[in-house]
């Protein structure tokens, strides 16, 4: 096995294209994949939600890089996380609360906020709850990613908003109608640039939204989805209609 090599991959709309369920020629692709070399997932969602993942494929991954970079494990030890800093989440929860935008916060068991939905298999066992006194309940929490919810057509304005006000978070759209925040320097390429100094490694990555830009930067070879927007593709070294089309190009 070469182990200066990583194979990482989004989840979201690449290795979980529908963001329901891995597909059973991605599933075999990652498990030869698994064969060859570590496997690494990158992702804005939590650790929980890796793990769920991991048991519908049943094969573990050797390093798990949850909420874009807030969580690092590798082998199943936690070697780094950064929530938000609880005076800056009060901030940009006041924002939230006097613009009425639709939100989730979440804490690694959970997902917190005025988001709705009835897509229950996209949840990945995580509940979506909204509890009593909301905002005051969320500024009690340790918070380690805020997914923004804004309507189709409003989210490049809001995100530019969101970056002038909070300067000192990381902060990225990775949908139409979804934008994420993080801690400062947060990001997935930021997790790769961390385990490449510890560990003298190198990486293989596929992913396919804008939050994935950072971490093709930080790999030798880099795989973006056909169905990406073109300024995501543009930052990778190779295009791929489907997930298992990757084993076949790694150079």
């Amino acid at each position: 096995m070469d182990k200066k090599r990583i194979f990482v991959t989004d989840l979201d709309g690449t290795f979980v294209k529908d963001s329901r369920n891995v597909s059973p020629q991605d599933r075999e692709s990652l498990a030869v994949l698994k064969q060859e070399m570590p496997i690494a997932i990158a992702t804005g969602r939590s650790v929980k939600e890796i793990h769920y993942i991991e048991e519908q494929i049943n094969l573990d991954c050797d390093i798990r890089i949850g909420f874009n970079g807030g969580i690092i494990e590798v082998n199943g030890q936690r070697i780094f996380e950064q929530s938000i800093e609880p005076s800056v989440l009060v901030k940009v929860l006041d924002f939230i609360q006097s613009n009425q935008i639709v939100f989730d916060a979440l804490d690694g068991e959970q997902r917190i906020g005025t988001h709705k939905t009835d897509d229950f298999a996209k949840l990945w066992n995580m509940e979506l709850v909204e509890p009593p006194h909301l905002f005051e309940f969320l500024k009690q929490k340790k918070i380690y990613k805020m997914n923004i919810r804004p309507k189709l057509g409003e989210t490049d304005e809001l995100l530019s908003e969101l970056q002038e006000k909070f300067p000192q978070l990381s902060i990225c759209k990775s949908g139409e109608k979804r934008i994420e925040i993080t801690p400062p320097n947060i990001t997935k390429g930021h997790a790769l640039e961390m385990l490449k100094r510890q560990y003298g490694i190198t990486f293989i990555s596929v992913g396919d939204s804008e939050n994935d830009i950072s971490m093709f930067k930080e790999s030798s070879q880099s795989f973006c989805m056909a169905h990406a927007a073109t300024m995501v593709k543009e930052e990778a070294t190779d295009i791929v209609e489907n997930f298992y089309e990757v084993i076949d190009l790694i150079a």
